[in-house]
């Protein structure tokens, strides 16, 4: 398996233009170009590609780094392109957990104040969809300091909630091992809409968060470059008054507009440093997967004494975890509440 993250992603790349690779170790591969990658680089047919420098040196490898046309061009050709797909992940072989484990561990995982949840069905097999989205941040900090950050978010596709990092990161681990849509199983709706604009707010927070921290480190910089160049233009409008003090009224009338001049350069050089060091940032989506994973869906019922509230929630099967649930009632993240009527939250039932 490659590990070299750069000679991956060209691989991948390569492979989906009908590339053939063949790992050989953890940073060389031998790849075998379609026509269309030959034509479009002037490769030959075969060519042995390696992140590692020795390799290269010795073997006449092409070396894969940061900056290589190959990887440049390929990055810009998925960025015009675009990343979107829908894949499932394979069925666990494991057998699912018993009906009254999986009771106990809903309770365990929800905590819904005056209920108890309660099992009333047999758990059902669903695909839940769990959406991935991707940007390319760009951010310039200065006229001459400029870098990119990759942006990634994942959201339950059902309720628009995002993933923890961990369950994000096992989810992600599996989709190199992603099968086509299995049609099989039913798929629990996902609304679209709602859970790629919760990953542009996501993302451009993020986003904007990484701006104002930035911002934050040139501050003192620009502080100083602000307060020297003030500090001149300052000292030359003092020696203008000082030698107007003492000049004909002709030059006098000359000095003062000297000093109306400075003033005025001075405030468009003092403007002209914030802007300098005034970060900027550029948000440019390129990646929207739908990945369907194994789940059970619940069906289950909210107990408070003698009343019940249906409700239904889902356990994912691969990696093994509940996932986040809005109120039932007002679609916040508030906790939930079994109130004297309805299952709420305590923002709707306060």
């Amino acid at each position: 398996m490659i590990a070299d993250p750069s000679l991956a992603f060209w691989l991948r790349y390569a492979d989906g233009h009908g590339a053939l690779s063949e790992p050989d170790g953890p940073a060389t591969a031998l790849v075998v170009l379609s026509d269309t990658l030959r034509h479009r680089h002037d490769l030959p047919e075969a060519l042995l590609l390696t992140a590692d420098p020795d390799v290269a040196r010795e073997d006449g490898g092409v070396l894969i780094a940061p900056g290589h046309p190959l990887l440049d061009d390929a990055a810009e050709q998925v960025l015009t392109v675009g990343d979107i797909g829908v894949c499932c992940l394979p069925w666990p072989t494991k057998p699912a957990p018993s009906r009254d484990v999986i009771e106990v561990q809903a309770r365990d995982w929800y905590s819904i104040d005056h209920g108890r949840i309660d099992l009333v069905d047999t758990p059902q097999p669903v695909y839940l969809p769990v959406l991935r989205a991707g940007a390319l941040l760009t951010y310039e900090v200065s006229l001459d300091v400029r870098f990119q950050e990759r942006g990634e978010v994942w959201l339950d596709a059902t309720t628009a909630l995002e993933l923890t990092p961990d369950l994000s990161a096992q989810i992600d681990a599996q989709v190199d091992a992603g099968l086509a849509v299995d049609r099989r199983r039913e798929r629990l709706p996902a609304n679209m809409l709602r859970a790629i604009k919760g990953a542009d707010r996501i993302l451009r927070q993020r986003a904007g968060a990484r701006l104002a921290e930035l911002e934050r480190s040139t501050a003192s910089a620009r502080d100083e470059e602000v307060a020297r160049a003030s500090a001149y233009y300052d000292a030359t409008v003092t020696s203008i008054r000082r030698r107007q003090a003492n000049a004909t009224t002709d030059r006098a009338d000359l000095l003062e507009a000297q000093a109306r001049i400075t003033a005025v350069e001075r405030d468009r050089r003092v403007a002209e440093i914030h802007e300098k060091f005034r970060p900027r940032q550029t948000i440019r989506p390129y990646r929207l997967h739908l990945v369907l994973v194994p789940a059970l869906r619940l069906p289950v019922q909210v107990r408070r004494g003698p009343r019940t509230y249906a409700w239904q929630v889902v356990r994912l099967l691969a990696p093994p975890s509940f996932t986040n649930v809005t109120c039932p009632t007002c679609h916040s993240v508030e906790p939930l509440v079994a109130g004297r009527d309805k299952l709420g939250c305590r923002a709707c039932l306060a």
